[in-house]
């Protein structure tokens, strides 16, 4: 695998540098996309294609009395997100799976809101080739 395939589903060593390379360089815009999001303080959030858990942590910033959910579907990532959001998962007010975001289901209004940021190659690698848009819909 090139270097350059991990910003795909990062593994291996030249996984864990561009997870890290991401989470400094995706900086700037998460922070300017996030400005625009209303949460109250104890908003219910879930992160889809996390990748390191940087944007997990911004979001348990805006909603200090929240809980986030993150998900990915690298190991490498969620190994990242886990270990930067490790207070707040102990304190039970965050939570990083590794999946694919196509397969979750969350009750109904479990969520205030949905993120995304940056997730082009995660829908590029999605297993149904046909798919190109994700859709998370609430269960009724």
């Amino acid at each position: 695998m090139s270097f350059f395939e991990n910003t795909r589903k990062p593994v291996g060593l030249g996984g864990k540098i561009m997870v890290a390379m991401m989470n400094l360089g995706h900086s700037p815009v998460a922070r300017w996309g996030l400005r625009f999001l209303e949460l109250t303080l104890d908003a219910k959030v879930l992160d889809c294609g996390c990748g390191g858990g940087a944007n997990i942590k911004r979001l348990l910033k805006k909603c200090p009395q929240g809980i986030v959910k993150g998900i990915d579907y690298s190991p490498v990532s969620v190994e990242k997100a886990r270990s930067l959001n490790r207070a707040a998962i102990q304190e039970g007010r965050c939570v990083v799976w590794q999946g694919s975001v196509e397969r979750i289901i969350f009750a109904k209004d479990w969520s205030d809101a949905v993120t995304a940021e940056e997730d082009s190659p995660a829908v590029a690698a999605a297993e149904d080739k046909h798919l190109k848009y994700l859709e998370i819909q609430k269960c009724q």
